[in-house]
């Protein structure tokens, strides 16, 4: 069990995992598309504004809590959908599931998880379900996902549109991982140095199958099958009118995952989704993509009133959510963070970030005087303004 009065932040929970982890598993998470400029974007993004604060002002009421989706819910904060946890830690999507209904956020289960949909709803039935669909070539296999989430009464669908192209991302090329490690003589040798993740994941454990793709796919039946299926079967022609289809089928709220520009946040809101989350991903797809919270304000001027705005990327900080909201945002998803406190420590990392995550935010509250991120708005905020001649847009 790590000590985590010793864990102070995200960076602190990201040098743990890496002692923890093999080399070429912790690069797959850590690690982003090509250069990993989209990376370091998504970072000097939050640096570009600064917080405006106001100071006579009661903040002894303070609370985290908003509405999302008709629900109260503890901060406006969630875990992100994420493929291959439990090869960082053992039942990694069950404690993460746990720690979040614990913590009162959301928790979206990806379709690339070692756990079924039934099973984690039946394991962790308290907890607030998000289902994350990839699209793949057979509508049969999309379509018996979905109302298989339906069914286990997931709350909200959350479609993936982002990865349709396989990404280069080089540290896992450099590595020979892809969803499982190659077995070179570097990576025999990085694997035996972590003997506990040798004995509680692979030994104990076994590498991770992918049980909701397995539940609708025959052929489907051990881990390294499951991982031909995922890489080989995603659609690219996925388009408007399958979110049409989607919206007819799903009778939750509906989100649509990778959506960065206002024009498509129209044509999502026009096709019947309820919502969008802003992602590049996390920089692991499309390197020199922007930062997705440097697009959000035009996105949420556009469509903001009408539909709801949850964002990813870069979020590292109770400083970085309260900029999103304060920029627009309804709510912000988790990725990298809380793969690196589940390899950190499994369900008691995961709850341990996201004490972190409140305490930072109540504490930006208080310091900016407001009682509730509700109050949150851009007359907290400074931006930045790039030089004259740079070629990226200002905030």
């Amino acid at each position: 069990m790590a000590d985590f009065s010793a864990i102070h932040s995200v960076e602190d929970l990201r040098r743990l995992a890496a002692r923890r982890l093999p080399k070429p598993v912790f690069d797959f998470i850590d690690g982003g598309a090509e250069d990993e400029v989209a990376v370091r974007f998504n970072r000097a993004a939050f640096e570009r504004v600064r917080f405006r604060p106001r100071t006579v002002v009661d903040v002894t009421k303070r609370s985290l809590e908003v509405d999302l989706f008709g629900k109260r819910t503890a901060a406006p904060i969630a875990i992100a959908p994420m493929g291959s946890l439990s090869s960082f830690a053992p039942n990694a999507e069950i404690a993460m599931a746990r720690a979040c209904a614990a913590a009162g956020v959301p928790y979206g289960l990806s379709t690339a998880a070692a756990v079924s949909i039934d099973r984690l709803r039946e394991t962790v039935p308290e907890a607030r379900l998000w289902f994350q669909l990839y699209v793949f070539n057979d509508e049969r296999v999309n379509r018996a996902m979905v109302e298989r989430a339906q069914r286990a009464g997931y709350e909200a669908l959350l479609v993936t549109t982002d990865t349709h192209m396989p990404p280069k991302r080089e540290r896992d090329r450099r590595n020979g991982f892809s969803l499982t490690v190659k077995k070179t003589p570097a990576n025999i040798a990085h694997v035996l140095s972590k003997p506990r993740w040798v004995w509680e994941v692979y030994l104990k454990q076994g590498l991770p199958r992918m049980e909701i793709i397995e539940a609708e796919v025959p052929e489907v039946r051990d881990h390294i099958a499951g991982v031909q299926y995922f890489q080989g079967n995603r659609r690219a022609s996925f388009d408007y009118g399958h979110i049409r289809e989607l919206r007819r089928i799903w009778k939750g709220p509906l989100l649509i995952k990778g959506v960065m520009r206002p024009d498509e946040a129209e044509q999502a809101l026009a096709a019947g989704a309820d919502g969008i989350i802003m992602s590049n991903h996390g920089g692991r797809n499309l390197d020199h993509a922007a930062a997705p919270f440097e697009m959000l304000p035009e996105v949420a001027d556009a469509v903001g009133k009408r539909m709801t705005i949850l964002i990813d990327s870069g979020f590292r900080r109770g400083t970085d959510v309260a900029k999103a909201i304060a920029l627009g945002a309804n709510g912000v998803l988790f990725g990298r963070p809380a793969a690196f406190a589940v390899a950190a420590g499994g369900e008691a990392g995961v709850g341990h970030f996201l004490g972190l995550m409140k305490d930072e935010l109540d504490r930006v509250l208080g310091y900016l005087g407001c009682n509730s991120p509700d109050e949150l708005g851009r007359d907290h905020l400074l931006i930045d303004r790039l030089p004259p001649g740079h070629n990226a847009p200002s905030l």
